[in-house]
């Protein structure tokens, strides 16, 4: 059975797409050994890596669904993406420890990240059309895409701050939020996308300046996406997208 379902998952993927998936797996497979190995070695920094190495495998769980699901429906494509950001934002982000060498390397990530959630949600709802055999005009399309940018951008958020309470409860320290200015002094991190004023205030301004990042990715990933609707080209392909 398991035989059975790996040869229908590779029938669907490529021998490049693969290989490009597993690149970016094998340095978080890295990361989490190598971390575990370090001598300020912390539980959470691992459990971190962790969910993230588990999400660059969302496309091979989506395969696991009924066959009814419209989930079964996603393109392979979108997962070459995505393994990308999560590179980005877990092996170097976190275990190269760029979000406090580089200050501007979370700002690019959450833009990213708010544009490929559009695009991500643009194929979401082009499945659901497909499932229902039905057509959707291209602006509630659009509306869908930017809604489960949004939706997920914070769920992200909520992701970090959970992380970090939970974490806290079990007397370790977690940073995945960014909340603590005595990690970020004397680092480029300690600038945030809008000055903070008053010192206390710096958590804050590095979390809304997180979600203004999401919102501007996912507008110019609406425009491109109102100018060049890959899907829906003509009405022909509106009926079948």
């Amino acid at each position: 059975m398991v035989k059975q379902k790996w040869q229908e998952i590779r029938s669907l993927t490529s021998v490049k797409q693969l290989a490009w998936w597993w690149a970016f797996r094998g340095s978080m497979i890295f990361a989490m050994i190598a971390g575990a190995m370090r001598p300020t070695y912390k539980l959470t920094d691992t459990l971190q890596v962790l969910a993230n190495f588990a999400g660059m495998f969302a496309w091979e769980i989506f395969q696991l669904f009924p066959k009814k699901s419209f989930v079964r429906l996603i393109p392979s494509y979108v997962q070459n993406l995505s393994v990308v950001l999560i590179f980005g934002a877990s092996f170097c982000g976190y275990f190269l420890n760029f979000y406090y060498d580089l200050v501007w390397w979370d700002w690019m990530l959450h833009a990213l990240g708010g544009a490929g959630l559009t695009i991500l949600g643009y194929e979401v709802a082009v499945c659901l059309q497909k499932k229902h055999k039905t057509t959707v005009p291209m602006s509630i399309i659009l509306l869908c895409a930017a809604g489960f940018s949004f939706m997920f951008g914070t769920i992200w958020e909520l992701f970090e701050f959970s992380f970090d309470q939970i974490s806290l409860i079990g007397g370790t320290v977690g940073d995945a939020q960014h909340w603590s200015l005595a990690l970020a002094e004397n680092t480029p991190k300690i600038r945030t996308l809008f000055a903070p004023v008053d010192p206390t205030r710096w958590p804050l301004m590095d979390t809304m300046g997180d979600i203004v990042l999401n919102t501007i990715g996912c507008v110019c990933a609406s425009l491109f996406l109102k100018f060049n609707p890959y899907h829906h080209k003509n009405k022909a392909e509106q009926t079948t997208a």
